[in-house]
């Protein structure tokens, strides 16, 4: 077992650790012994029985959204603010709030400009 410390921590690096870490509704600690476990996996290419991915080159797990998800998703890749989301859908910004916070979660994704990247790039929805 290796031990890592880290004495000083960028504080950009510093806040999105912290934040990945609650999206994922971990502790710091616990999401940095996640990236690390997943790095070392990719390295040996062993993949995780929790998360196996495709062989593509979309590395996003093989979990699908629902669709109200996938509108939100659209919109959110269009640009929009959550209350302009919530005013396109007739819904209130607490319930888009949850559906981007499922996307990311689902997606593995850190922000919404990822979404917006990889929704991009990917193939059309059937």
């Amino acid at each position: 077992m290796a031990t890592i410390t880290v004495r000083q921590l960028d504080d950009e690096v510093r806040r999105l650790l912290k934040v990945r870490a609650a999206l994922h509704n971990r502790s710091m600690e616990a999401e940095v012994r996640h990236i690390l476990t997943s790095a070392a996996l990719d390295v040996d290419g062993q993949w995780s029985t929790a998360r196996t991915r495709r062989p593509t080159d979309d590395p996003r797990p093989t979990l699908r959204l629902t669709e109200r998800e996938e509108e939100v998703c659209d919109l959110v890749a269009l640009g929009l603010s959550n209350r302009r989301i919530a005013a396109r859908l007739y819904l209130s910004e607490r319930t888009v709030e949850s559906h981007v916070s499922a996307i990311l979660r689902k997606l593995d994704f850190p922000s919404r400009s990822s979404i917006a990247h990889w929704h991009a790039r990917r193939p059309p929805q059937s």
